[in-house]
């Protein structure tokens, strides 16, 4: 009987050795088995990820646009400069005018409100009803000027940004021609001195810095070209006014 129990006892143990080991990682299995004297095999890690090396991928950053190309968005973009450069005083006299019609009409308004008066106090029905008529007639007049006022001044503004953004535009566009210049002297010279790696950062630098601000400039005239139709539009809601 006890003989019998002493090898339940050894069977069971070792049952449990057996499920411990088999729970156990396969990291601390292979450390719990004895050294077989080979030495750990490791595996080769790259000294860089960087297949083409600091100057390849210094090149695909930026892929500018083919110098024909460039000089093609150059020639447009100092039109379009002068263009709104040649607009702006126009548009800025076309407002001041229209500044003095409203000065004007205003007067005007005032004089027939004085007439009108003068009208209803002397109870003259028929210069009453005539005054009348012409005050409101004037009023809508004088808005319609003011809307047309606010448009001209918008269209200054939207001109004048224009400009600034057409000549951020311009600087960007000589920019990215001197990149693109660099970069193909680069790409036939595989030179990655320092001095080859740091001239050609500074340069992409300046050219996505005036990029950016080009595009800040661009928004800018756009968030004004909104506001030139929306003040088109009061300008033609006033003056369906008038026709009526």
């Amino acid at each position: 009987m006890i003989s019998k129990g002493k090898d339940s006892l050894r069977f069971e143990a070792a049952s449990i050795a057996l499920v411990v080991a088999l729970a156990l990682p396969g990291s601390a299995r292979a450390q719990a088995q004895p050294d077989s004297g080979s030495a750990p095999t490791t595996r080769a890690i790259p000294a860089s990820m960087l297949r083409a090396g600091p100057m390849g991928e210094m090149l695909t950053v930026y892929r500018p646009h083919h110098p024909d190309e460039i000089q093609r968005l150059l020639e447009s973009e100092r039109a379009i400069q002068r263009s709104a450069e040649g607009d702006v005083a126009e548009s800025r006299r076309l407002a001041e005018a229209a500044d003095g019609q409203v000065r004007i009409m205003s007067e005007e308004i005032s004089t027939t409100k004085t007439r009108l008066d003068v009208a209803n106090k002397a109870r003259n029905d028929a210069d009453r009803t005539s005054l009348a008529r012409d005050a409101k007639g004037q009023e809508a007049e004088k808005t319609y000027l003011e809307r047309l006022r606010a448009a001209l001044r918008a269209d200054a503004a939207l001109l004048e940004s224009e400009v600034q953004a057409a000549a951020a535009r311009v600087k960007a566009l000589e920019l990215e021609g001197d990149v693109a210049h660099i970069q193909a002297e680069l790409s036939t010279d595989q030179s990655e001195s320092a001095t080859h790696l740091t001239g050609y950062r500074k340069k992409l630098v300046q050219m996505l810095e005036a990029q950016k601000t080009a595009a800040e400039r661009s928004r800018d005239a756009n968030n004004k070209r909104k506001l030139v139709a929306e003040n088109r539009l009061k300008q033609l809601d006033a003056l369906s006014k008038l026709v009526k």
